[in-house]
């Protein structure tokens, strides 16, 4: 097994686990964002910058946005994968971070995603220029434009829609004391039941997240059904009647 470590590029292995998996065997969606968020962490302490040197700064990273495809074929539990990420680009206020998912000898690639990057004030809440000394160890190249994310189209609120309603738990919350940004593809993906899951795998995903949800709001989780001869879902997350989140998943 080779792996990457150097400034830009890290990977490391990962032991599948049962817990991280469904019932077909394949890991979760919010397992799979669990898992790259864990080789971004992994990366960042590698160069001696872990969440207490970060967050002595007075804020945190936070995930603005995915954009990501999978490929048919996903690993089951009990299988060593490769979790890799590159910091790719970064400018004043946002940062882009590339991961992929494959087999232990590089030879299938089960995931690859873009994530954009901000950096959040950890008591205004609010997003803030990114400090050099957490960005330039990863030697990723300064640019004036960020490439974007495409975004997910909204919610056709005419068409049939299924919806369902959560309440935000203390175990939702991370360790930067707000939602964990892989949460959300629970809520995403559960209004769609447990026969369409388990007959539909996910190809690609865009998900934009537009308000931070708090602990004990409720939130309403609603997807438009998937018409015959479709292969296109759109999910909104909203609470408090505003929008939080909103994503668009293509299925094989």
């Amino acid at each position: 097994m080779e792996l990457k470590q150097e400034k830009q590029t890290y990977e490391m292995p990962h032991l599948l686990t049962y817990y991280e998996c469904d019932e077909t065997g394949h890991p979760s969606m919010s397992m799979l964002l669990s898992m790259i968020s864990m080789a971004s962490d992994e990366h960042s302490m590698a160069l001696g910058m872990g969440i207490e040197k970060v967050q002595a700064t007075g804020g945190t990273w936070v995930v603005s946005g995915y954009e990501g495809q999978l490929a048919e074929q996903q690993p089951v539990f009990g299988e060593t994968i490769i979790l890799g990420t590159r910091a790719v680009a970064y400018n004043r206020f946002f940062a882009v971070r590339e991961f992929w998912i494959t087999d232990k000898e590089h030879n299938i690639e089960y995931a690859r995603i873009k994530a954009i990057f901000v950096f959040m004030n950890l008591k205004t809440r609010k997003m803030e220029s990114i400090p050099a000394a957490l960005i330039e160890l990863f030697h990723s190249p300064v640019v004036k434009r960020i490439p974007r994310l495409k975004r997910p189209q909204k919610l056709n609120e005419n068409a049939p829609i299924v919806e369902k309603d959560y309440r935000v738990r203390y175990f939702d919350l991370d360790a930067n004391h707000h939602v964990n940004n892989a949460r959300y593809f629970d809520w995403l993906l559960d209004p769609l039941g447990r026969d369409f899951l388990k007959a539909h795998r996910l190809k690609k995903f865009n998900l934009q997240y537009l308000q931070e949800v708090r602990d004990g709001e409720k939130i309403d989780s609603k997807v438009n059904k998937l018409i015959e001869g479709q292969r296109t879902t759109r999910h909104q997350i909203s609470s408090d009647n505003q929008i939080d989140a909103i994503a668009e998943i293509e299925w094989y």
